[in-house]
């Protein structure tokens, strides 16, 4: 016997039914589940939506939590397959893909991978993603329709996205649909009203502390030779170099994003600038102003700092990596 409230149960059942007869998307339907997780927080509600591509049909699955378990509540329509039907027609867990006649396994596939998968930074973000995702469900972020568009807009004009032809040729190439585009601009959308969230005030006395990260640094770079660590000098360098025809520059930007062996190098380092392997020095150095392009990075930085914390104290189960090579991950 449940110990759930009989009024959540019904408002669960009532929830799943409009859903589905309105097949909402996931954002719209974790928004609608908000008024249940205010009402009956212990329960922890939460929402799963399925799409069955065997007919198209979709179904929603709402999840409580009681103290011996999980409850279900699910709602299928006439003539839609029962959820624990959907998707019943499954591939091995142990494949991945199927390339031609060829099924690629999921063994295989890190073997290839091998280099990329055990790179910290390519699974510190995978963890993020769901950290990220389990946040905006217990916490969701409120998105109007104008910056929704807005996003959109600027979106596609990144993507060099110009009118509906080039638009639906990019979805194609992805194998996404409209729906589908919504949602990851919904997605972009909240997770930038997150970051704003977790800077919240404390931005610029976070900002007073860390100020030197953001520094504005000028970087004199060559591909042959020592650029000399006095400016004038470095400069000049420089400007010899390129009249000479050999690969040289200079570059302008923070240290946050500058790469690592740079930001507090105190003369030329070895580096990689652009894709190209030079001897690099910072020739200038400009302490940082909080204006609106650097109030970016430092939110940003904030973030990554929240969700470092976050991956700290957070169970993470690898199902097809070893566990001892990737509990480093925090």
């Amino acid at each position: 016997m449940t110990t759930l409230d009989p009024a959540l149960l019904d408002a669960a059942v009532t929830l799943v039914r409009e859903l589905t007869t309105d097949r909402a998307g996931l954002p719209e339907a974790r928004r609608r589940l908000t008024p249940l997780r205010e009402r009956w927080p212990a329960a922890d509600p939460a929402v799963v939506r399925d799409e069955e591509a065997a007919d198209g049909s979709v179904a929603f699955d709402v999840l409580l939590r009681e103290p011996a378990g999980t409850v279900s509540v699910a709602y299928s329509p006439t003539p839609a397959l029962p959820w624990p039907l959907r998707g019943a027609v499954r591939h091995s867990d142990h494949h991945l893909a199927r390339v031609g006649t060829r099924t690629l396994r999921v063994g295989e596939a890190l073997t290839a991978l091998d280099f990329l998968w055990y790179d910290h930074d390519v699974l510190a973000r995978l963890a993020d993603t769901g950290l990220v995702a389990e946040e905006l469900e217990q916490h969701p972020a409120e998105v109007d329709d104008g910056e929704l568009q807005a996003a959109a807009d600027a979106y596609r004009r990144a993507k060099g996205l110009l009118d509906a032809e080039s638009t639906a040729r990019w979805l194609a190439e992805r194998g996404l649909t409209a729906e589908d585009f919504a949602d990851l601009i919904a997605h972009t959308v909240a997770v930038a009203r997150l970051r704003a969230r977790v800077a919240g005030d404390r931005l610029p006395e976070w900002f007073a502390a860390h100020r030197s990260r953001f520094d504005r640094l000028l970087i004199a770079w060559t591909a042959e030779g020592t650029p000399p660590a006095d400016r004038a000098a470095a400069l000049a360098a420089v400007a010899d170099a390129v009249r000479a025809g050999r690969a040289a520059g200079t570059l302008r930007t923070v240290a946050a994003v500058a790469p690592p062996e740079l930001r507090d190098a105190a003369g030329p380092v070895s580096t990689t600038i652009a894709g190209t392997a030079v001897t690099a020095v910072v020739v200038d150095r400009e302490p940082a102003v909080l204006d609106d392009d650097i109030r970016a990075l430092v939110e940003r930085a904030m973030f990554d700092e929240w969700l470092a914390q976050r991956r700290a104290t957070t169970d993470i189960e690898w199902f097809w990596l070893p566990r001892d090579r990737t509990t480093r991950v925090r």
